[in-house]
């Protein structure tokens, strides 16, 4: 038994239908079951209970056992002397309180339904990626919406959280945090760290500077990475090597180690240094990229100004570390690419942006486009459609990845909407 599942229990009130009496066999009535305390105190802040036909008003704590009240030391905390009902699963010793009357006592051991406690021990003994995926019981349709938009905006949330940290690190820049935010969606999981290093290193007011001029701005983004290094056979990375040297000396660079970019288990697609020519030539060929964003309204009008324009191939195999044989990638975006770009860097900052400006439209707005993009396919989505759970919109697998990461894989079955329909009451 764990205490998490008690404060469940009191919180949903799933006791209100049973007759209540203290452990001195006087009655309770629960007239409302209070507030959730999830800092330092009593479990619940301003309940009130008629015990005996005389109404209370105070806090519950609800243990274990009655004497967990003595383990945890809560005859020393004057924060505790306001509590008008212990709940316990189990009452295996008197507590006083400071005027030597014993607290009323709730032993509720014997009030919960066999089937709640054998589903939430299923729960909690799961060895599946989704604890549920044995016992999943489908929400109803309304409650499955507004669920799914809850968890949607919390994961935004959570990326605005770290958004926020970022842009005081970079002075407030708001370019500067959009740019390093685009940079870490092109390294993916695998290279996400480098490409956020690497924005740092080449930042986005140095290239600026250059932003007309292809070369220079591949080559200071490739030759910051530490790519070119090498020998190379083809011309077009012979003249970038030559155009960086020349920046490096000017701006007195210092390249990183290549050996901080993973190509292990990843398609030429993916590879490091396609990814970095694609984000160059995603910010080089759009001007004040950050204020063009703000101004689009439709989600169409917000992929325009990140498609990369021409035909450019380049030969990622002669800058592979391991000197690999030819191999020509093309540098423009594919769809998947785009959207995930949109998802993970430009809404989350747009979305912080409208808060930051307490401009709510602007909020409204970008999460609006995360309803209108298509579903994100991954190893997460997978988990969840074997559960015959499938996704039209981007909003709705961003949820879906919300509940795995911060709820299933945490076994915080008692927060989610479906731990919750799993433990319901018939």
């Amino acid at each position: 038994m764990k205490e998490e599942l008690l404060h469940f229990l009191w919180q949903h009130k799933y006791l209100l239908q049973k007759e209540l009496f203290t452990v001195k066999a006087e009655p309770i009535q629960i007239v409302k079951t209070g507030l959730l305390n999830r800092n330092a105190g009593p479990d619940f802040f301003n309940a009130q209970v008629k015990i005996a036909d005389k109404l209370w008003v105070g806090n519950i704590e609800i243990h274990i056992k009655s004497s967990d009240w003595l383990k945890h030391g809560h005859q020393h905390d004057s924060a505790y002397h306001n509590v008008i009902l212990h709940v316990v699963w189990q009452h295996d010793t008197e507590i006083l309180d400071p005027y030597k009357n014993p607290y009323p006592t709730l032993e509720i051991a014997r009030l919960i339904p066999p089937q709640i406690l054998k589903n939430y021990q299923k729960l909690m003994d799961s060895k599946n990626d989704i604890p549920c995926s044995n016992i999943f019981k489908p929400l109803p349709s309304i409650l499955w919406d507004n669920w799914i938009n809850r968890l949607s905006i919390e994961r935004l949330k959570n990326k605005v959280e770290n958004i926020e940290f970022s842009f005081q690190k970079l002075g407030l820049h708001w370019e500067e945090l959009l740019y390093q935010q685009i940079a870490i969606v092109f390294g993916q999981k695998t290279n996400a760290a480098p490409f956020e290093v690497l924005s740092k290193v080449i930042p986005h007011r140095l290239m600026i500077k250059y932003q007309a001029d292809l070369l220079a701005c591949q080559a200071l983004m490739l030759g910051g990475a530490g790519f070119l290094k090498g020998r190379f056979t083809n011309s077009f990375n012979h003249s970038l090597q030559s155009e960086f040297n020349f920046l490096m000396n000017k701006h007195q660079l210092k390249p990183l180690d290549i050996s901080i970019w993973k190509f292990g288990r990843t398609r030429p697609a993916n590879f490091p240094s396609i990814r970095i020519v694609q984000f160059t030539e995603c910010i080089r060929a759009h001007q004040n990229l950050f204020q063009k964003l703000i101004g689009c309204e439709r989600i169409e009008d917000v992929k325009r100004c990140l498609q990369i324009e021409g035909n450019q191939t380049i030969d990622i195999g002669d800058l592979h570390p391991n000197n690999k044989k030819s191999f020509v990638e093309k540098v423009a975006l594919s769809d998947n690419m785009l959207n995930s770009i949109l998802i993970n860097a430009v809404i989350p900052v747009l979305f912080f942006f409208g808060k930051y400006t307490q401009q709510e439209f602007l909020c409204e707005r970008v999460f609006a486009w995360l309803q209108e993009l298509p579903a994100e396919e991954n190893h997460i989505t997978k988990q969840w459609n074997k559960l015959k759970i499938s996704f039209n919109y981007a909003h709705e697998t961003q949820a879906m990845i919300q509940l795995k990461n911060y709820y299933c894989n945490k076994n915080n079955c008692l927060a989610c909407a479906v731990g919750n329909q799993i433990l319901k009451l018939e």
